[in-house]
This record gives C-alpha cells, sequence and structure tokens, in this order.
C-alpha cells in the first residue's frame, strides 16, 4: 500500500506523534510487531529514506521517506487496503523514533542505480574478507569519525529491534542436510553449519551482546536435543556442538548475567530438562546449569520445583537418580536437612541414592545400620535380576568387614566376588593378603581346584604368574593358547621364553604348522613370517626356522602371496 502526500494524515503526522493520529488497532499492532523483533534488513539512506523488511503472514518491504522528525511518504508491499496506513509501517515508524539517533547522517549512501554504486559493489564481491576487515580496521584508526560511524551502525547491541531469527537458520542447518549425517558434504554438514553459529556466540559475548548469544545457545541445543535421534551422528560432531553450546552457556552464567537473562534462561533449561535426550545421549549437563541459575538468583525453590516435576514426568527413568542428586545438593545448599532425609528415604530402592545413606552410616561408623542397608539393596537387585548391582553391594560389604577387621567374613565374601565379582584378581589378592603367609600355599591349592571349573582362564594364567608357579603357566599355554592376531601368548612369552626354550619352540612349531595350513590371505603369510622371525631369537630356533621355511615353500608353492612374504 501508498499513501497520498496530500492526504490530512501525512501532512499531520512525523516521528514524533504518530501515534496520535493512527487508529488504535493499527497502532496497536504495529506495536506489537515492533516489541517482536519482525523488523529486518534495516538501512537510512542520507536523503532521509529508510528502508526494511517486515514480517507478518509473509515477508514485506517497507520504504518511509522522512525529512528530519517530518514524514513525508511511505510504501508497503502488502494487500492491505482499508486505510491510510498499515501495521507494517507503523512497526517501522516505532522502529524510527526508538533508533533513529543510532543511524549514521554522516556517511553518503551510493545510489543503488549510481554507477559509482555498482563499481563498488562489484569490488566488494571480488574482495578477499580478511583483506576487506584489515582495510576497515586500518581505516577507522586512521579515521575517528568512520570508526564512530560503522561502531555505531553495525554493532550488535545498536540491532536490537531488527535481531535475526536465529531459529529459522539454525533448523535451516538440518533441513538442508543429509539426513544420514555420517554422509558428510563439506560446508553443508549439520555440526559444520552450526558451529558457525558457536563462533557468531562467541564474538558476540566478546562484544557483551549477552541476550543474542543466549538467543544462539538454546536454538543450538534445543534443535540437537529435539533432532538427535534422527541423525547418525557417528563421529560424535554434533554431541560436541551441543556440549560446546552448553559449556558457553555456563561460562556466561558464571561470569553474571543480569536478573531478566537468568530468568529467560531459568524458563528455557526448564523446557530442555524435560527432555532426556541431553542425558542419553551426553548432549549436555543440564542439571549444572538448573544448580548455577539457582546459586546465581538464590532461588532454589524455583530450580527444585523444576527437577521434582521432570522426576514426576519420568518416576523410574535411568536419570532419576542424577536428578535426584542435583536436588539433595540445592537442599544442602539451602541448609534443608530434614528434606534431604525425607528425599534420601522416600528412594532407597536407587542405588546411587541408598550408597548416600550408606555414606552417613559409615562416616559415624554405624556399621551394623550400613550392612543391614546392604542387605536390603542385595535383595532388591537380586528381585530385579540386576547381577551387577549385587556384586556392588557386596564390595561396599567388603569395605565394612575390612573396617571392622572381620576376617572371616573378608574371606568368605572375597570367595563369592573372586567366581561372581567384575576383577577376580582384586579378590585373589585381597585373599593373599588377609590369609597368614604360612597357610597361603594349601589355601591355594585346595581353593584353585575348588573353583578349577569357575576361574576364567586368563585368571588362572595372571594367579601362575603372581604365584611364579612357571611349570603351571607353561602347561596353561601349551593345553590353552593358540597363534593368531588375537593370541594372549604375547603377554606369557616373557616369563616362559627363558625357563622353557625347548618346548616354547615346540610349541610355536605345531601352532604355526597348523596356522598355515588353515588361513590364506596376505594378512595370514605376513603373520606366518614374523612368527618365523620370532622363533629365529631362541636358541637353535633358526634350525627349526629354516625347517619350517622349506616344508612351506614345499608345500604351498602354488601361493604367490605366501612366496612373496617368505622371501622377506
Amino acid at each position: 500500500m501508498d499513501n497520498n502526500l496530500d492526504n490530512n494524515l501525512s501532512s499531520k503526522m512525523n516521528i514524533s506523534n504518530f501515534h496520535q493520529h493512527i487508529p488504535n488497532k493499527i497502532l496497536e499492532r504495529g506495536e506489537e510487531y515492533f516489541e517482536c523483533d519482525l523488523i529486518e534488513k534495516v538501512e537510512h539512506h542520507n536523503s532521509g529514506i529508510w528502508t526494511a523488511d517486515v514480517q507478518g503472514s509473509y515477508i514485506y518491504s517497507i520504504e518511509i521517506e522522512t525529512n528530519g522528525d517530518e514524514v513525508l511518504s511511505w510504501h508497503c508491499d502488502c494487500p492491505y487496503d482499508y486505510g491510510d496506513i498499515c501495521k507494517h509501517v507503523v512497526a517501522m515508524l516505532f522502529y524510527i523514533r526508538e533508533n533513529k539517533e543510532m543511524y549514521p547522517t554522516s556517511i553518503e549512501v551510493l545510489s543503488a542505480t549510481s554507477p559509482e554504486h555498482e563499481e563498488l559493489s562489484e569490488i566488494l564481491k571480488q574482495t578477499d574478507p580478511q583483506k576487506l576487515e584489515t582495510f576497515i580496521l586500518q581505516y577507522a584508526d586512521e579515521n575517528p569519525a568512520f570508526h564512530q560511524a560503522l561502531r555505531i551502525s553495525q554493532h550488535p547491541k545498536n540491532h536490537t529491534g531488527t535481531r535475526k531469527d536465529y531459529l529459522k537458520e539454525i533448523q535451516q542447518c538440518f533441513t538442508h542436510s543429509n539426513r544420514y549425517y555420517n554422509y558428510r558434504d563439506g560446508e553443508n554438514s549439520i555440526a559444520d553449519g552450526l558451529d558457525n553459529y558457536i563462533h557468531k556466540a562467541k564474538s558476540l559475548i566478546k562484544l557483551n551482546c549477552q541476550e543474542e548469544a543466549l538467543n544462539i545457545l538454546l536454538h543450538i541445543i534445543r534443535e540437537i536435543g529435539n533432532n538427535y535421534e534422527e541423525y547418525e551422528d557417528y563421529n560424535g560432531d554434533l554431541a560436541c556442538v551441543c556440549q560446546e553450546a552448553a559449556e558457553l552457556m555456563i561460562e556466561m552464567i558464571e561470569a553474571g548475567l543480569p536478573d531478566n537473562l537468568l530468568n529467560t534462561l531459568t524458563d528455557n533449561v526448564e523446557l530442555l530438562i524435560k527432555n532426556s535426550n541431553y542425558d542419553n545421549y551426553e548432549l549436555a549437563d543440564l542439571e549444572q546449569i538448573v544448580i548455577l541459575l539457582s546459586i546465581k538468583t538464590a532461588n532454589y525453590d524455583e530450580s527444585i520445583r523444576i527437577i521434582d516435576e521432570t522426576i514426576k514426568a519420568e518416576p523410574n527413568s535411568f536419570r532419576t537418580s542424577s536428578l535426584l542428586k542435583s536436588k539433595l545438593e540445592l537442599l544442602e545448599k539451602s541448609n534443608r536437612e530434614k528434606e534431604i532425609e525425607k528425599t534420601i528415604d522416600e528412594y532407597l530402592y536407587l542405588p546411587d541414592i541408598r550408597k548416600i545413606k550408606l555414606r552417613n552410616f559409615t562416616a559415624k561408623k554405624q556399621y551394623e545400620d550400613a550392612l543391614h542397608l546392604i542387605d536390603e539393596g542385595i535383595k532388591i537387585a537380586e528381585k530385579e535380576k540386576h547381577p551387577g548391582t549385587v556384586s556392588d553391594w557386596k564390595d561396599e560389604k567388603l569395605l565394612i568387614y575390612k573396617a571392622i577387621g572381620n576376617k572371616k567374613e573378608i574371606i568368605e565374601l572375597a570367595e563369592d566376588l573372586f567366581d561372581n565379582g567384575r576383577d577376580s584378581m582384586a579378590y585373589y589378592r585381597i585373599l593373599k593378603t588377609t590369609i597368614s603367609s604360612e597357610k597361603w600355599a594349601s589355601y591355594l591349592d585346595d581353593f584353585l581346584h575348588r573353583s578349577d571349573k569357575k576361574i576364567y582362564g586368563h585368571t588362572l594364567a595372571r594367579i601362575y604368574i603372581e604365584e611364579g608357579f612357571w611349570d603351571r603357566l607353561m602347561d596353561y599355554v601349551e593345553k590353552n593358547v593358540h597363534l593368531g592376531k588375537y593370541s594372549s601368548l604375547a603377554e606369557y612369552e616373557p616369563y616362559l621364553k627363558s625357563r622353557f626354550p625347548e618346548r616354547m619352540l615346540d610349541f610355536y612349531r605345531r601352532q604355526i604348522t597348523d596356522y598355515a595350513a588353515k588361513n590364506m590371505g596376505r594378512e595370514h603369510y605376513v603373520y606366518v613370517a614374523n612368527t618365523l622371525k620370532m622363533m629365529r631369537k631362541y636358541p637353535v630356533g633358526n634350525k627349526i626356522a629354516d625347517m619350517l621355511l622349506e616344508q612351506f615353500k614345499s608345500t604351498y608353492s602354488n601361493r604367490r602371496a605366501m612366496m612373496e612374504e617368505l622371501r622377506q
């Protein structure tokens, strides 16, 4: 729509009083557009022409001509035809009134159609961005007026009314990329695109444009969390971008943010923390952010409410324990001891929470209470068929028996955990330090005999090494070890080479002969050749290796690749 220069509205209206001449409904809608930052690409020319784009149902182009405070004319390409002025123009008038002092009037803006403008435009298109930046910085240093005009017109803080819609741009990083994220296509990959906005946020932080930087970081974290499971982030690049965004946000909180931004951030994190993807894939430590926000705002109740609502929505999820620990930390910081005890007792069925109470008992040396708490934990874990958790509780029990010096219970529990725990060698060493040296030899023989069928092979071999049972170790190798890419022989050979050279060479001879017969391909031929080289390091090893070499050349003469490797 266009105005008529002769109409009463244009003749009476200026930047200072336009609100007095525009119908209330249009005025309110225009002000709403301005307040919602729907104005983009603002330009101000020396001739008094203001141009911009305003987002409505579509993006509409605005042009307003002014002479000082006077409004001479306006144009908007929207279809509004029910009055002299539309809400888009009104939004721009609000913008001009709010920001006109920030726009320099000392720099001549060339006409877009002038030869000079076209020539300069072509030069800029061909100019290396780094060289252009160097020129501008140098020229600004030498010309204070230009420096001031550039700072006023381009500093992000002076464009709050025309802040870019980063959400749309960040969403486009996802929609423009291949759905299978591991298929990288240079600059079109999602992580590469988002990384540009990380750098943008860092730059804004340096310029103290905190609100805009937070806006970018929140959009990045939100969009990655919402879309993460739809993409194949094999390399973890996307997760790294999200983690970096969260870390930047934490740094900003720690450095200090105004109350309004802390409150805005609290509202956003309340929504984000409901998405379990951030914990599932370790995308962002939102619980740490909640705690930091509560400390900075001294509003522990709000942070506890957020955590409680999240737990209520997911009462038995894998992250319930983590959320409860954050809640307990907040309760501790606000000195609410009774609520801490109540929360712990309410969630004792969770191992991590039960362990908090266990630590309280052991710190006070209330060992009977601690053992009773552990036994209850074992019953719960057995009922839920969680053998790993059962072992963890027995480890806790073992620590208590050590603290009170109950050797009988230590031995009984260590034997049980040797068979069923996570690290058999650790329990073997506990047994060895608990049982007297005089009784150890007979005990160990009896124990190994009782546990023979339960002991994992490598564990048995390591016990032989620690005890110096070299004959048993050699017997074990001959019976259980086989040559190949994943052979465990290298772990045992240093102990056996000098003690049993003949048996080791015979072991090698039998094994490599069988290996060569069963495996084909250059990779295997390389292994055969390397094994023969290894055998030559033994006394009389050259003789046996030469014999095998001739045998292989005769038997496998038609394997050209093997012959090539053996010649080396």
